[in-house]
């Protein structure tokens, strides 16, 4: 009597190919959608960084009745705006550390200079770390390699140079001109009564573009070269301020270190005196951001334009 036998199932090696490649084009229509969802999570993330640097910066307005200067000084001696919010930014233990008298770049203020915080760190740009170069700006040189904390979010300067606020001998500008003039300049002093546009009409600071490494580099220095240097250290002007001279970067290539930019597609993103955070399209027009700069210019900006 002959047995019925089971035959067993099983793929085929084409059936398998098969089920290979739908698995293939399927990953390849979700990753897409995936990539997107992170660089919105990480967008938000940024804005909530200005955020709380806006909202910074309107508690160091409350209790010193002006906005924070762009930097104290020219010399490497200098600290940043960005170093005096710390104290703002659950950074106070951090702030504490600092020595006046003390070169930023010497191991005695090492803690002070030294150490990453996360609010300053754009996340579609890179992660918080100190490995930036301390630099003497007056004669390019490396001061000290690699060690101080980074960060990508610049000073509104205004309408003029980076460097504005000082003058020929590189002290500050016995008047300024409040039709240029940013609220956070070098050796700037500016209080909210002077913000005539008004302080949801004003830039306080924004995402810093760095412009793509150099073949011969500025002094031979790659991070002078991009403005990206130290970032609690004062000395170098386009690593911790911007200006609207040359209006926004074009993408990624823009070769200018003195201009607004950011890693997310089509914008940048920018905290407000009054605290409040708008992404801007890169396609404004080059007038219409610039008067988002100045702290007097006295005119109206369109609200196509914004």
């Amino acid at each position: 009597m002959a047995r019925n036998r089971k035959r067993l199932s099983a793929f085929t090696l084409v059936e398998l190919l098969v089920v290979i490649a739908i698995i293939g084009v399927l990953v390849g229509l979700l990753l897409p959608a995936i990539q997107s969802a992170r660089e919105s999570a990480r967008r938000n993330q940024c804005s909530n960084n200005l955020k709380q640097i806006g909202l910074a910066t309107q508690m160091y307005h409350d209790t010193k009745k002006q906005f924070p200067a762009g930097r104290i000084g020219t010399d490497e001696f200098t600290t940043s705006w960005a170093f005096h919010l710390l104290q703002y930014l659950e950074g106070g233990n951090v702030f504490k550390t600092w020595k006046r008298n003390v070169s930023p770049f010497e191991a005695d203020n090492a803690s002070a200079m030294r150490t990453p915080v996360e609010t300053y760190s754009c996340p579609s740009r890179r992660s918080p770390a100190a490995d930036r170069d301390f630099i003497d700006g007056s004669v390019p040189k490396i001061l000290a390699e690699g060690v101080g904390a980074n960060g990508d979010y610049a000073a509104n300067a205004g309408r003029d140079k980076v460097e504005y606020g000082v003058d020929k001998q590189q002290q500050p500008l016995s008047a300024i001109d409040e039709t240029v003039a940013g609220p956070i300049f070098t050796f700037s002093r500016v209080g909210d009564r002077q913000v005539q546009d008004g302080l949801s009409n004003t830039i306080a600071e924004g995402e810093r573009h760095i412009p793509p490494e150099q073949e011969n580099p500025l002094g031979g220095l790659q991070q002078l070269a991009q403005g990206d240097t130290a970032f609690f250290s004062g000395d170098i002007a386009p690593t911790i301020l911007r200006s609207s001279q040359d209006g926004l970067a074009e993408g990624p290539q823009d070769n200018s270190r003195t201009k607004f930019g950011s890693e997310h597609h089509g914008i940048s993103q920018f905290a407000f005196l009054d605290g409040h955070v708008k992404a801007i399209s890169i396609t404004i027009d080059m007038l219409a951001f610039q008067l988002l700069t100045s702290i007097g210019d006295g005119q109206v900006i369109p609200a196509d334009e914004l």
